[in-house]
């Protein structure tokens, strides 16, 4: 499995190659789409239609120039997951056809409005799950596990933990090929990285370093460490390069609940 997950950058082409991850960021820093100030943006024409599978082909999801949305083979679930920043295991009643059938999308912004930030194309997509597929929803909360992102020492930072360069682009990607993972980060803050971990470490991440300003870092681990893994866990990489460490400890989670869902209705 490869993924790529966030980039925030100077164009609206660049910016949706790793959108996926900046929306889960801004929503566990507390920037979620119920929260935003932008004036939300809208599909004015959108043409959704079953896929047509020619083997096993990747989902694909971008945002171009001029407004233009293009999803190849993408899952109604993916699009909640997008919609509201969260994982699988935080969306719960959503039937089993938005997980098993996928569609592809072509959708325009009225006025071909670009979109240039996370928040604007979370609107989007929720906007469309609610015109398109009477997608409606209600929050829960529950107490579970989480981590704390800590100092593993009092003021001490890591040897591949570097505040980052004034004026370089925010950027997260993190990729894995199942024996090793990567994540490479720029210009991010520690609330964003501990959201950014948070798949990785198989619970939600909140900071609890104190740690102010931004930072750059890259680190490389074995997801599933055995005798012949030739890198260390996720846990020693982030403790012996980045100087922090997660802490299991409890917290609350915030549950999606899908009240309502329905196959697209017709373009």
């Amino acid at each position: 499995m490869r993924t790529s997950r966030t980039k925030l950058s100077r164009t609206a082409r660049s910016l949706a190659l790793q959108l996926p991850f900046v929306v889960a960021s801004l929503h566990l820093s507390g920037q979620s789409v119920s929260q935003t100030a932008e004036t939300p943006l809208r599909f004015e024409v959108a043409s959704i239609r079953p896929h047509q599978s020619a083997g096993d082909e990747p989902s694909n999801r971008q945002i171009f120039p001029g407004g233009r949305f293009v999803a190849t083979a993408t899952t109604v679930r993916a699009l909640i997951r997008i919609a509201f920043g969260t994982d699988d295991n935080r969306i719960s009643g959503a039937p089993s056809w938005t997980d098993n059938e996928t569609f592809d999308i072509n959708a325009t912004t009225v006025n071909r409005t670009e979109v240039t930030t996370a928040q604007q194309f979370q609107r989007l997509i929720l906007s469309l799950l609610e015109d398109r597929f009477q997608f409606k929803f209600h929050r829960e909360q529950k107490q579970a596990r989480v981590y704390w992102l800590e100092l593993d020492k009092p003021e001490k930072l890591g040897p591949a933990l570097k505040p980052s360069t004034p004026g370089s682009q925010p950027n997260m990607s993190t990729n894995s090929n199942g024996s090793r993972a990567a994540m490479k980060v720029s210009n991010m803050s520690m609330a964003d990285i501990a959201a950014g971990l948070r798949r990785q470490a198989g619970r939600p991440v909140e900071d609890h370093t104190g740690l102010k300003g931004n930072f750059d870092f890259q680190i490389e681990w074995a997801p599933e460490e055995t005798p012949d893994s030739a890198d260390p866990s996720l846990f020693t990489v982030l403790k012996e390069q980045l100087g922090l460490k997660l802490q299991s400890a409890k917290g609350i989670t915030e549950i999606l609940i899908v009240d309502q869902i329905a196959q697209p209705s017709a373009n």
